[in-house]
């Protein structure tokens, strides 16, 4: 679905093209030929019909020459992971950031929400203070470290998929949540409405209403 098509199926949001100049203080395009790895993700990952699904660390996309050449080029040769995230979300309804940067490449269009670190208070942040961004397919985003930002959000009933890039061990369990570092390298909070989230203990920080995306 075209960007045009999808503004005006949501009249109560701005979504713009990743490449608005708006979008610098979140992170970059990068130009890299990653064909390879996109050919094999699309024909491998599906999105399941419920929910999301997320991959962390997989070696069948990891050994990609396009992949290591990426990482290396975003990470300078830090230990990195590459993973894949698919699924049918059309809400934001939780927000995160890591230390280093998120590189995700969009294997079908989708949308992004993101908003900026500074802007978080007392581990809380309003959902007004969002922006979005569509997506195209093939496109390479480097999200910087004080990028919030959450599951990447669907625009037609094929749902999304993506490969994401990041430090190796983000995600990992800890002994013990600290606040709302919830794994390592992963701050997160909940909204009120995420039931599941708030259930598992997350602090409710993500105020405001909660981002909802058309897309028929």
């Amino acid at each position: 679905m075209d960007l045009e098509t999808i503004n005006r199926l949501n009249p109560d949001y701005l979504i713009k093209s990743i490449n608005d100049f708006s979008f610098r203080t979140y992170g970059r395009i990068i130009e890299e030929n990653i064909q390879d790895v996109l050919v094999y993700v699309t024909k491998n990952f599906l999105p399941l019909e419920l929910g999301n699904a997320y991959s962390p660390s997989l070696s069948t996309v990891e050994q990609f020459e396009s992949i290591q050449r990426l990482s290396h080029r975003v990470y300078g040769h830090l230990d990195v992971m590459g993973g894949v995230v698919t699924g049918y979300n059309q809400v934001l309804n939780g927000i995160e950031y890591h230390q280093g940067s998120e590189t995700i490449i969009a294997a079908s269009d989708c949308i992004m929400v993101v908003g900026h670190l500074w802007d978080m208070k007392n581990d809380t942040f309003d959902s007004a203070l969002c922006e979005c961004f569509y997506i195209p397919q093939g496109t390479i985003v480097e999200c910087y470290s004080t990028t919030l930002h959450y599951t990447p959000i669907c625009v037609s009933d094929a749902g999304f998929t993506t490969i994401c890039l990041l430090l190796n061990g983000t995600g990992d369990m800890l002994n013990k949540k600290m606040g709302i570092l919830k794994k390592r390298n992963k701050w997160f909070i909940a909204h009120s409405e995420n039931i599941e989230k708030v259930q598992a203990g997350d602090f409710q920080g993500l105020t405001g209403k909660m981002i909802k995306i058309n897309y028929k």
